[in-house]
Parts: structure tokens; C-alpha cells; sequence
């Protein structure tokens, strides 16, 4: 069968290329009134074998709550160095804004890790009514103000 294909990372010619990694995501909320949103947020992340595609961070429970940190993970091929994220969300469902802390990216092979700091919200209400940002990598945990 040709399913068990796509399974596999592929290079445009469709040849299986890079193994697989696992990469946890946790997303920090801020603690801000109204931080929380009912969107559908989705991230990419971007390194320096490629990107991961637009992966939708969902799960049972409540997520993006205010000043709550949720966990997600997703296999894709090893990005090596990553370098940047883009996260978003559709702007969904009531009280779609939402306050991003940050985002922490944890390589599960090696347990590399890169903080994304945002301090800012992506929000059509609030800011520059963007409702997705770009977050270059820092080797730091810092507080995003």
C-alpha cells in the first residue's frame, strides 16, 4: 500500500530521508487578565534541516489558559539548530485572544532546548492585531516581559 509511505519524512523526489525526532512543546501563557484563549493555535518550527510544517497543538482539557504552561509533542525529521518559530491561531471562538509567554522546544534525542520569549499578544484587539508571530530562538530562559 502506498500509506505507509507518508509516514516517512520524504525529500521532494520521495525518497525516505531523515529519520524521525520527537519534540516537546510547552507553551507558556501569560498571567495577564484575559490571557487565555479558546482558539486553535497551531505552531511551526523552523531549523536548519527545514521546518516542521503547521503542527495544531491540541488535547483533551482546557489549554492556553491564563498563566498556565501546556505540553505537546510531535515527531518530524531532526531540524538540527532551530532557529525560529511561527505560532498563531484561527481567531476562533470566544475570547480568542491570547497572551503568549513563551514556548519552549525540548529535542527529545538529545534534550536540546530553545526558548521562544514572546510577551505579547496575538490578538486582532490588542497590540498590532496580529493573531501570529514569528519568535527567534534564544539559548536563554528569560522572562518575557
Amino acid at each position: 500500500t502506498n500509506n505507509m509511505k507518508e509516514l516517512l519524512a520524504s525529500d521532494k523526489d520521495g525518497n525516505a530521508s531523515l529519520p524521525l525526532v520527537g519534540y516537546k512543546i510547552e507553551v507558556i501563557t501569560g498571567d495577564r487578565r484575559g490571557a487565555g484563549t479558546d482558539a486553535n493555535v497551531y505552531v511551526v518550527l523552523y531549523g536548519a534541516n527545514g521546518d516542521s510544517g503547521k503542527r495544531v497543538l491540541d488535547g483533551p482539557g482546557n489549554k492556553f489558559e491564563r498563566a498556565q504552561t501546556d505540553s505537546f509533542g510531535f515527531k518530524t525529521i531532526d531540524l538540527g539548530e532551530l532557529n525560529k518559530i511561527r505560532i498563531g491561531h484561527d481567531n476562533s471562538g470566544f475570547g480568542a485572544s491570547w497572551f503568549l509567554d513563551k514556548v519552549v522546544v525540548t529535542n527529545e534525542k538529545d534534550q536540546t532546548q530553545w526558548f521562544f520569549l514572546c510577551g505579547r499578544w496575538l490578538a486582532k484587539n490588542e497590540e498590532d492585531g496580529s493573531i501570529e508571530r514569528e519568535i527567534p530562538a534564544s539559548n536563554a530562559n528569560g522572562v518575557a516581559s
